[in-house]
């Protein structure tokens, strides 16, 4: 009879379609929530490099007798010179920190998966960045 357990419209569906396997889905998962959640410490080094390329390597002023001189950039100003290094700083560590816990996490949920669910996840990481960027 048609319907009935252990049919053969059943019989198609391995152990791991069901809601207690490990279905693909399942697999998936875990990664992709790490990734997206790393992605959220991931705006400062990104939000520090955005600002770098826009407000430190646009200019054309190094030192701040420049601000005065004959000519300056209307981009160049104290807080740019004051807090470009301040700047660079924050944006070294943070990606150095940032790539430590990637690989952390990534590695470590990468022992219970399948080769390359991980790796293949991890430009998520940048999702949070790219959204709030878009938005702005």
């Amino acid at each position: 009879m048609a319907g009935e357990y252990g049919t053969s419209s059943d019989a198609a569906h391995g152990p791991d379609d069901s809601l207690g396997g490990a279905g693909p889905l399942r697999v998936w998962v875990p990664p992709v929530v790490a990734n997206l959640a790393l992605g959220i410490p991931a705006l400062v080094p990104l939000f520090s490099l955005s600002w770098l390329l826009t407000n430190w390597f646009g200019t054309d002023c190094a030192r701040f007798d420049e601000l005065t001189a004959a000519g300056a950039t209307p981009l160049c100003d104290y807080h740019t010179l004051d807090h470009g290094p301040v700047i660079m700083a924050l944006a070294v560590v943070s990606a150095l920190l940032l790539t430590l816990f990637v690989v952390l996490s990534n590695r470590g949920l990468a022992r219970r998966r399948p080769t390359g669910v991980c790796p293949r996840t991890v430009p998520l990481v940048l999702l949070p960045f790219a959204a709030l960027w878009t938005l702005t």
